[in-house]
């Protein structure tokens, strides 16, 4: 038998000092300065000969006038809007390495809206681009949902790379088996170690030795019985584990996310405060509750669905005059900060 559960995402944030670096470290031989002396060089020529072409003085096109400057900044900020298009388009497609060939991506969940229930509230729910936050609206009327209930647009390669990870670190065999096979009693922990398939892959190509190989620990928790499910909670449990973790949400382009979250919220940074998952098969009863309480709008979850059920239903409820019901999606994910009350939707999966 096929088994099936829903697996969502959730990641805490907190309105702090530091941010996940999307960065991804260059190659050991790259001539990194040289790249940046011809990089100066020549852009340096080229907005000289495009401030001349469209009419200012001579004078104007100094590099320390305020002309120059100004219209420097436009430029670079329009060629890396620019360069971000090309960048997202291209992630939305998959490419075979073998003939070169791209074909569109796949195609994104349905949300099937006759699974909804009569006896809730709906949300709008339409598209997002990568990091676009928009508060969470009522369907039937646009009235916001609740001053920190966020849906937020997510890059194309966040999923499909948490996935991979999990996967690979063997953490969704762990996942399927305690939910169907050898699930915790309401209260109890366990904690696991693994190895990075990041490290795995170095080791295989050779970039790296085993003796560099680390290990870190994920713990398990079962929620007690008030939680009426079979839910279980996955979290990184030491500082290593955190650090992988940063490293997939960096590779699969959260920083767009944060970006987003803190715009929209006026925050400066953000600070990634834990990184898990929470796996159900059965529900009985959602329970209510928040996550944050008087935390003056700085602190936040971030839940993102991973993997549910082609026929499951609604995923997730959030409360604000009224219960109301969502999917989680495969465009968005939703952020619950100060005061926002939500719960997983009842199910049945298995």
């Amino acid at each position: 038998m096929k088994h099936s559960k829903a697996s969502i995402l959730s990641v805490a944030l907190i309105a702090g000092l530091a941010t996940v670096n999307a960065a991804e470290p260059l190659e050991k031989d790259f001539k990194y300065k040289d790249a940046l002396k011809y990089y100066h060089t020549e852009t340096a020529a080229l907005l000289k000969q495009s401030l001349l072409s469209a009419g200012f003085a001579i004078d104007e096109t100094n590099e320390v006038d305020d002309i120059y400057l100004d219209f420097a900044s436009r430029a670079l900020n329009a060629e890396k809007e620019r360069i971000e298009r090309i960048r997202d388009a291209l992630a939305s497609q998959t490419c075979s390495e073998g003939d070169g060939r791209c074909t569109p991506p796949p195609a994104k969940k349905k949300i099937d809206k006759s699974k909804y229930s009569p006896g809730f509230g709906h949300f709008l729910t339409h598209d997002l681009e990568p990091g676009q936050a928009e508060l969470m609206r009522w369907e039937h009327d646009g009235s916001i949902v609740q001053d920190y209930a966020v849906r937020v647009g997510l890059p194309p390669d966040l999923v499909p790379t948490i996935k991979a990870y999990v996967k690979d670190m063997g953490l969704l065999d762990i996942m399927t088996n305690m939910l169907y096979d050898d699930p915790l009693s309401p209260g109890d922990a366990k904690w696991f170690t693994f190895q990075s398939p990041y490290q795995k892959q170095s080791l295989a190509e050779g970039s790296s030795t085993a003796d560099e190989l680390r290990n870190f620990t994920w713990n398990v928790e079962r929620p007690d019985k008030k939680w009426k499910s079979d839910m279980h909670w996955f979290n990184t449990a030491d500082e290593l584990s955190h650090e992988e973790g940063l490293r997939v949400l960096a590779k699969g382009g959260f920083d767009q996310v944060l970006a987003g979250i803190g715009e929209k919220m006026g925050l400066d940074s953000l600070n990634i405060d834990s990184f898990g998952f929470v796996a159900v098969t059965n529900c009985d009863r959602g329970f209510i509750h928040t996550d944050w309480e008087d935390v003056d709008g700085r602190a936040f979850n971030f839940l993102v669905g991973i993997e549910s059920p082609d026929q499951g239903g609604p995923e997730l409820i959030v409360e604000g005059d009224v219960k109301g019901e969502i999917y989680y999606g495969s465009n968005a994910g939703i952020l619950v900060g100060d005061g926002t009350r939500h719960g997983t939707r009842e199910c049945d999966h298995r």
